[in-house]
Formats: C-alpha cells, sequence, structure tokens
C-alpha cells in the first residue's frame, strides 16, 4: 500500500452488515436528494457546531448509552463523540459545512460507527485514530500535537519514523487516541494533508456527493464504495440542518 494512502482494505471491509444498515436507515429517501445537489456552493458559517441529537439521526446505533457496553474500550456513544468533534471543528477553523459532513463521514465509515479506534489488522502497526490514518501520518500527527512525549517515545527512530518498531508506534498512537485528538483526526489531515479541499469554493461543497468521491479518491486516495457514500448521505442528511 502507499504510504499516501489513509486507510486500508481491513477498513475499506467495514462494509459489514451491522454498521451499514445503520447508515442505510439513516440515510432512507435522501440519496436521491444528495445525489442531485451536485451544483450547489459551500455553506458557510463562523460558528457551526453538530448537536447530539443531529448525530445520533446520522448514526442510530450509537445513539444508546450501552452500545459500547460489551465493546472493546476503542467504542464510543454519539455523546461522548460530539463534544471532542465540535472541539476539532473550533480547533481547525472548520466554516464549511460540506467539509464537516464529509469527514464526520469517513470517521463514521473507518470507524466502524465509532466501534473501532485501531486496525489492529495492520501488521506494522501504528494505523488508528476515528479516520484509521496510516502510521505516516499518525506519526506526524502525534509529533505535532505531543512533541515532547512523540520525542522521547521515538528515540532514535524519531529523525525516520518508518523505522519505528511496532511496539514504538502503538505507543506514539497511544497518544492521539484520545477523544479530543481521535475525533479531531480527519479535521487535521483535511486541514494539514489535503489541503487543496480545505476553503475552496469549488471542492467538497454544501450537499455534494460527486466532491465527497473524489476528496476520498483523491484527497485521502483510497477506494470510494456504496457503503462509505451512504454514511456520507447520512451525515448530510442530519448534522448541521
Amino acid at each position: 500500500l502507499s504510504n499516501k494512502i489513509v486507510v486500508t482494505n481491513k477498513n475499506k471491509g467495514k462494509s459489514s452488515a451491522d454498521d451499514n444498515s445503520d447508515a442505510s436507515d439513516a440515510s432512507e429517501d435522501s440519496t436521491g436528494e444528495s445525489e442531485n445537489s451536485s451544483s450547489g456552493g459551500a455553506s458557510t458559517s463562523s460558528a457551526l457546531s453538530i448537536t447530539a441529537d443531529q448525530l445520533n439521526q446520522a448514526n442510530p446505533k450509537a445513539a444508546s448509552d450501552s452500545y459500547c457496553s460489551s465493546s472493546s474500550d476503542q467504542c464510543s456513544t454519539n455523546a461522548a463523540a460530539v463534544d471532542p468533534i465540535n472541539n476539532a471543528i473550533s480547533k481547525y477553523g472548520m466554516t464549511r459545512r460540506g467539509e464537516i459532513v464529509a469527514v464526520v463521514a469517513n470517521m463514521l465509515f473507518e470507524s466502524g460507527a465509532w466501534s473501532e479506534n485501531v486496525n489492529s489488522e495492520n501488521s506494522e502497526g501504528g494505523q488508528g485514530t476515528r479516520c484509521m490514518m496510516m502510521w505516516n501520518y499518525v506519526s506526524q500527527y502525534a509529533e505535532e500535537l505531543h512533541p515532547d512525549e512523540y520525542k522521547q517515545l521515538m528515540g532514535s527512530s524519531s529523525g525516520s519514523a518508518d523505522s519505528a518498531s511496532t511496539s514504538v508506534r502503538s505507543k506514539v498512537m497511544d497518544l492521539v487516541l484520545n477523544p479530543d485528538d481521535t475525533f479531531g483526526s480527519g479535521f487535521w489531515y483535511l486541514v494539514t494533508v489535503a489541503t487543496k479541499y480545505h476553503n475552496d469554493d469549488s471542492k467538497l461543497r454544501d450537499g455534494n456527493v460527486d466532491d465527497f468521491k473524489d476528496y476520498v479518491q483523491n484527497g485521502i486516495e483510497t477506494d470510494y464504495s456504496s457503503e462509505r457514500e451512504k454514511w456520507w448521505t447520512a451525515a448530510n442528511k442530519y448534522l448541521l440542518v
């Protein structure tokens, strides 16, 4: 896999019946409207924030307090996710609805509706956060947010992230698995890595599914699928409306 790819086939495989049935239910009757909204401009605001109710409608499975009762400690409910997401929206200066919808939809898909924070199937280690960034981006993210701890953990590998052992990668990744950092990861990626998609009125326009597809394929550089689109449709229907 290319180092540019943020996700792996393991997360592309999150097209499981359980996770995607929720996205499908949430987006019912909205797909046609969204797909036809291909020419709208960006919806902007200086104070955008989502509500727990909106997130519950977009991701109904995680609306229940019992959602994570039998899951691993990677799991999160919507109630626990909403504040960190809004913190990230503010932190990274997100003012365009289309960008927020795209980022949240992608994180929902990659994390399996907030059920996963780490890709344990990646044998090289270090892939995680709610948007399942590959190690090279996790390393960059952790170094930016936690420079002192990062330097200490990386040791002799600090000059070359690729040389870090699986154990070191796991410890560094743990730095950014806290709620604020992990739910902020998708926004950080947009403004730091896929910069041409941020604050560009011709990209990630409000209600434009083709722009989301372009972002997935050329900004994140991973495969687009109907399952990923179902999450975008649900997020576009319910968030910030």
